[in-house]
């Protein structure tokens, strides 16, 4: 017989925070997950989902022992919208919850114990606000006028969104002309119920050393009324590229299509970062907060302790801002990506910046790490920083044969992360693991975890 069931409510005190920022309290041992509740407070609970090894509730009020953790959110969309998930915590202890969410994930999926000195504090923010430099919005109608918005967190139904406060002015403005001027003319949002209509999103980039703005509309099918009134929007202030994707893929994460092009404007967008010029296409990875982006670098740079005369592999390099950081410290640095724009976009960035001794290929791994071990090329540190889901199998079996010195290790989710690292935990020590807080209000955090050979 099941301990509880649908709509029951129950009086849970919860107990810690889970990976992904929930509170968690136990019924009759049975752990119970409850969004926006905190450590010690006694909660009043309605349960959503009943599963065998755990169940969901929804916070109904909080009873007794309230958290002095606990503040107003300051956005009038918070708990509807699925973009934040911790402004209900002054931040202080936002910092001190993501530790706990990274210690936490070492518990449960590292085989070994490890010495709590290892965990550093969470590196935070003077202003966590305002810090995306990068939006990617849904698009709908609303009384006839085109809006923009972000899903909800527990479904897919679109929360229309006037301001986000984690997102840069200068992207809301140019958002709110774009869909003014795009209602005026009378482009056709996307409609997912019907399966009809033209623009399903738009994305928007800015810099914040030049102030430019580029913008990519992602259309449902090919338009040709669309692109001609989308051309128009180059004479938005800040506007300097405006590009058009093709992606009739309902079901396809990535927002971009395979068929991504410049309508009108220039091809990239400059940014800086530690003092070096980045051109951007619209599809290259950069990071999402500078601020947070140059001192997670000055991390890597440390554990890294170069003396000069190291050869580094950059592994998921992206546009190559890493291991371009890192090569003035280094005597040679070897990015590896699979994204063949991404790899084009790096060789440029490092023409650009007059960097001589860091190359960037397109590949896999393991099999250019392979080739470049027989040429004599050794690399004594190993710089990862792949995505959420981690080193794959291949790259793992790879590191467990062909051990390096040193692995410094990037990661913007700390379960995977801990279960690579005891994937690895046989041939390296951890020797440090240092969370950094790149998305206030939310309850992700990057962290990077330096390895050494035994």
């Amino acid at each position: 017989m099941a301990v509880l069931g649908i709509n029951q409510e129950i009086l849970l005190t919860i107990k810690r925070i889970g990976i992904n920022g929930e509170g968690i309290g136990y019924y009759k041992r049975l752990a119970v997950f409850v969004d926006y509740a905190l450590p010690n407070e006694e909660c009043v609970v309605r349960i959503t989902e009943v599963h065998d090894k755990y169940a969901v509730g929804r916070l109904v009020l909080v009873k007794d022992k309230i958290n002095p953790a606990r503040c107003d959110a300051k956005c009038p969309y918070y708990k509807k919208c699925g973009g934040c998930d911790l402004m209900h915590v002054n931040y202080e202890t936002q910092l001190k919850l993501k530790k706990d969410i990274v210690k936490e994930s070492f518990t449960r999926y590292y085989n070994d114990s490890l010495n709590d000195k290892l965990f550093k504090d969470t590196i935070g923010m003077d202003k966590p606000w305002r810090y995306r430099n990068k939006a990617k919005l849904p698009v709908r109608y609303d009384n006839h006028h085109l809006v923009t918005g972000l899903y909800a967190k527990e479904d897919n139904r679109l929360v229309y969104i006037d301001d986000c406060i984690v997102e840069r002015e200068d992207i809301r403005n140019c958002n709110k002309e774009i869909l003014d001027y795009l209602t005026k003319y009378q482009v056709i949002a996307y409609n997912p119920k019907l399966k009809d209509g033209v623009l399903r999103h738009i994305v928007l980039r800015s810099s914040k050393k030049t102030g430019e703005i580029q913008v990519t509309l992602i259309l449902y099918k090919d338009d040709e009324r669309t692109k001609k009134i989308a051309a128009d929007l180059i004479n938005i202030k800040n506007v300097v590229s405006v590009y058009i994707s093709i992606n009739s893929d309902l079901d396809a994460l990535e927002n971009f299509g395979e068929n991504t092009y410049l309508l009108c404007g220039k091809e990239t967008i400059t940014e800086e970062l530690l003092g070096y010029n980045f051109e951007l296409l619209p599809t290259a990875f950069f990071q999402l907060n500078l601020e947070q982006t140059e001192k997670l670098y000055d991390v890597v740079l440390k554990n890294c302790n170069l003396k000069g005369n190291e050869k580094i592999i950059d592994g998921y390099c992206g546009v190559g801002t890493i291991g371009i950081y890192l090569s003035k410290f280094a005597e040679e640095v070897r990015g590896i990506d699979t994204n063949k724009e991404s790899i084009i976009n790096a060789n440029a960035n490092a023409k650009l910046n007059n960097i001589a001794n860091a190359s960037f290929y397109c590949g896999d791994m393991g099999s250019l790490i392979t080739k470049w071990n027989k040429e004599g090329f050794n690399a004594d540190i190993l710089v990862i920083d792949p995505p959420r889901t981690g080193l794959d199998h291949k790259m793992i079996t790879f590191l467990q044969t062909h051990p390096v010195k040193k692995i410094v290790y990037v990661s913007c989710n700390p379960s995977t992360l801990a279960k690579n690292c005891s994937h690895l935990e046989k041939l390296y020590n951890i020797r440090s693991i240092q969370p950094l807080d790149m998305f206030p209000q939310t309850a992700n955090v990057e962290c990077v975890v330096c390895l050494e050979r035994r």
